[in-house]
């Protein structure tokens, strides 16, 4: 009886178990981006579908208030008006606790998880170098 097949198979067998813990320890440094993303992305496509409504309930209570600057009920009215450019294909997305940030082509988005849901704190953002971002829409 040959044994060698079998020791040459044990250390690929190794080998993946390892790669397999690995990765599934990176995905849970780092959970809730791809929720963050969806946020941000279904944010954009709200807007772009003309529903500045639904885009509206993606954002965080205090971005709402400070959007409609005392004038409760005007967030879609004052997003359309906005008039944010598209945003194009996620980049990259990050988490970080209860904050994530994710990158688009043509914009940068910040959320908040409340409760089980990313909300929007600030988008239509555009990096300054060494200054905080410049945001079209932000609240806190």
């Amino acid at each position: 009886m040959d044994l060698q097949p079998s020791r040459t198979r044990a250390p690929r067998v190794l080998t993946g178990v390892v790669l397999a813990l690995l990765l599934g320890g990176c995905s849970s440094l780092n959970p809730g981006t791809a929720e963050a993303a969806d946020t941000a992305a279904r944010f954009h496509a709200d807007l772009a579908s003309g529903d500045a409504r639904a885009a509206c309930a993606l954002l965080a209570p205090g971005t709402v208030e400070k959007l409609e600057d005392g004038a409760a009920g005007s967030c879609a009215r004052k997003l359309a008006d906005l008039g944010l450019p598209g945003a194009g294909n996620v980049r990259s997305s990050q988490a970080f606790g209860s904050n994530a940030q994710v990158r688009f082509e043509a914009d940068t988005a910040f959320l908040t998880l409340s409760g089980q849901h990313w909300k929007i704190t600030a988008i239509g953002c555009t990096p300054r170098g060494e200054k905080p971002y410049d945001c079209e829409v932000e609240g806190n």
